[in-house]
């Protein structure tokens, strides 16, 4: 395999891990291992924190996403319906574990997400030299 082929392969693989860990329902897994508990209370024990937290979860995904799928490089609106399609499924997928309906703070955590996707945008175009 040449090593660009390889170069591909990992950016797929980390962008699918990336995937699996941002929609993973963490909440879920703090509730059943209490070393998770102790670490999510810890990380994201303000409003603040887990604002942040979903942007650095967002602008990891979203950089991964870019660099395994270069021509969202170019398409910045299809880029960041598919980040925002990503953030909605990870609010569905906690609230599936909670099993409540939705309420304000859940539609308060897309905001964070795309602000994490538009900096891995900006990042990714910047470092690439794209748009400049």
């Amino acid at each position: 395999m040449k090593f660009a082929g390889v170069i591909a392969h990992r950016r797929l693989f980390l962008f699918a891990v990336l995937l699996a860990v941002a929609l993973f329902p963490v909440g879920w897994l703090s509730e059943r291992w209490q070393p998770a508990g102790w670490l999510t209370n810890a990380l994201f024990s303000t409003v603040e924190a887990h604002a942040l937290g979903h942007a650095a979860i967002f602008a990891a995904l979203g950089a991964a996403a870019l660099l395994a799928f270069p021509a969202l490089q170019r398409r910045p609106w299809q880029f960041l319906a598919i980040m925002l399609a990503l953030a909605v499924g990870q609010e569905a997928f906690q609230l599936m574990y909670k099993q409540r309906p939705i309420v304000f703070d859940d539609i308060r955590d897309l905001g964070p997400d795309l602000i994490g996707a538009v900096v891995a945008l900006a990042g990714v175009r910047f470092w690439r030299g794209i748009g400049t």
